[in-house]
């Protein structure tokens, strides 16, 4: 969890420390926004090529050879006396996160028997969220009074603490402890790379459950990325409430730390299925009472609510669907999720520029639908197959 939290913070904080940067690199803020774009590159191409190396190796020793290689990289972009430096710092941070996180995710499913699993992921998943609401507001303050570099030494110096913590405790690969849905599986034999990747892709559930968390997060980052912009047009650009909105919605989407609990108790596919169902018009809703401030802020806090605990139970499920291949599993998810974070901005850029806020709304619900059926089949299908058994 605090390794998430270090990561994401990282991935987060840049963007109220861009006109700084750029001052103290002389450049644009259009230049040192690439950084971003060279983060999510770099942390999609991480989680496809050294996630998987969890699999064949302790996740344990992965996990820490990503958090070492992390603090280098933020070491790289706080010592940075050009921009060609800082943009390597970022690029060698963004590979170790891609394949930090879903190795973690996958040492959750190593660890964590399959019916309590929804809870331990659904704590991991609510650090995004306090990356978020404490990490980004501790680091634009750090560079507000002491300068950008000591955001980025004070995250390389929270990276420190979260590999010696993994340096001094047990844990490991702990085969055996899986649901009764889980096939028995011996150990990966001898094969390359793609051979190993195409086998782990295409197991069981895992086209239909990756697929679904593409669509998830396009439906998502479309609605967020012009989220501010929308609460600006509707409070005005100095208002707090802006603010408070958003913080609103983050709230919500920490309560994964508490709601993965229940998906344990009452199914997670049933789970999973009901909230992207609930998604669909709380995506609606966001739109049509951006007037009205109190149903605004009750709708967004919602929305958190039912994202986090589609993000848990698509990762759990999908932790689930191979113990061989569990760690290149999870790399197509986050590999999915980075993708559609990429492509959600852009492919709704127009759209919102043309028809406004609603209109992606409406675009953002009707992906979240397709997600929901895809799911909803996917978990009947699943359910026939073990009656037929």
């Amino acid at each position: 969890m605090a390794g998430i939290f270090t990561v994401g913070s990282e991935e987060l904080v840049v963007s109220p420390l861009l006109v700084r940067m750029a001052t103290s690199f002389d450049t644009t803020v259009g230049v040192m926004a690439l950084s971003v774009s060279v983060y999510g590159a770099a942390t999609a191409l991480g989680a496809l090529l050294f996630a998987p190396l969890g699999d064949r190796v302790s996740r344990r020793l992965s996990l820490a050879i990503g958090m070492a290689v992390f603090i280098l990289g933020t070491v790289l972009c706080a010592c940075a006396a050009g921009t060609g430096v800082f943009f390597a710092g970022r690029a060698l941070a963004g590979l170790a996160a891609g394949a930090f996180v879903p190795t973690a995710y996958a040492f959750v499913g190593d660890q964590i028997p399959y019916e309590h699993r929804a809870k331990a992921m659904g704590i991991l998943v609510s650090s995004w969220s306090l990356a978020l609401v404490l990490g980004v507001p501790m680091g634009s303050f750090v560079g507000q009074w002491v300068g950008w570099r000591w955001s980025f030494g004070l995250l390389s110096l929270l990276g420190v603490l979260v590999l010696s913590v993994m340096l001094r405790v047990g844990g490991g690969r702990r085969p055996g402890t899986e649901g009764p849905t889980a096939p028995a599986e011996g150990p990966e034999p001898s094969v390359g790379w793609t051979r190993s990747a195409a086998r782990a892709f295409l197991a069981p559930r895992v086209p239909a459950y990756v697929l679904a968390t593409f669509l998830v997060m396009l439906g998502w980052y479309g609605m967020y990325t012009f989220l501010g912009t929308a609460l600006e047009y509707r409070y005005g650009s100095g208002s707090s409430l802006t603010g408070v909105m958003i913080l609103l919605y983050g709230l919500g989407f920490a309560s994964s730390f508490v709601t993965g609990r229940f998906a344990d108790r009452l199914g997670k596919e049933r789970v999973l299925t009901v909230s992207l169902a609930g998604l669909v018009p709380a995506l609606m809703g966001v739109p049509l009472l951006i007037r009205w401030t109190a149903p605004l802020a009750v709708c967004l806090f919602v929305w958190g609510i039912l994202q986090s605990l589609v993000v848990t139970l698509l990762s759990t499920l999908l932790s689930e669907c191979s113990e061989r291949h569990r760690g290149t599993v999870l790399a197509f998810y986050s590999l999915a999720t980075n993708v559609a974070v990429a492509a959600g901005a852009a492919a709704l850029a127009p759209l919102f520029t043309a028809h406004g806020f609603l209109a992606v709304g409406c675009a953002c619900a009707g992906i979240t639908v397709v997600a929901a059926g895809l799911c909803g089949w996917t978990s009947s299908t699943r359910a026939r197959e073990t009656s037929e058994r």
